[in-house]
């Protein structure tokens, strides 16, 4: 039984990750994902864990307007980054460039979403709305400093 003072912890887990773990609760073999969490950790020995972060570089690369455009729409109607983006397309591209098959004119299973030009559309402008029968009190001028002399 989970402690009582134990507070939720915020963990980010990749979906596949998240569909493995909730497969034995499915199928009654764990009562929660929470419970194979916790009981992964109790048995986990972390003395000699190697955690493996693979080295990136930062590049620039000129894109034209219309990709930029194109790639900020789909990121964000893909709930993801544009480095993401970038990197599905180069590697479903690399196999091409690879094998000599470049002048191919479609990379396959990498569907591209039509490019569709957003619509600016003038909202009104919103005014407050003021309490019944209070009037809008006049600005005021600063009062100015009086200087005393000493003497």
């Amino acid at each position: 039984m989970p402690d009582k003072s134990a507070r939720p912890f915020p963990l980010q887990l990749e979906f596949e990750l998240l569909d493995r773990l909730s497969e034995p609760v499915r199928e009654g073999r764990a009562k929660s994902v929470s419970e194979i969490i916790r009981t992964a950790l109790e048995r986990y020995d972390f003395s000699n864990i190697v955690v493996m972060h693979p080295a990136q570089v930062s590049i620039s690369v000129r894109l034209a307007p219309e990709i930029r455009r194109s790639l900020k729409q789909i990121s964000r109607a893909k709930h993801t980054s544009i480095g993401q983006l970038v990197r599905a397309a180069v590697e479903a591209y690399l196999p091409q460039l690879e094998t000599g098959a470049v002048n191919q004119l479609e990379i396959p299973n990498v569907p591209v979403p039509p490019v569709v030009e957003p619509v600016l559309v003038a909202q009104p402008k919103r005014l407050k709305a003021r309490k019944p029968g209070k009037k809008k009190k006049p600005a005021t001028k600063p009062a100015k400093k009086i200087s005393r002399k000493r003497s």
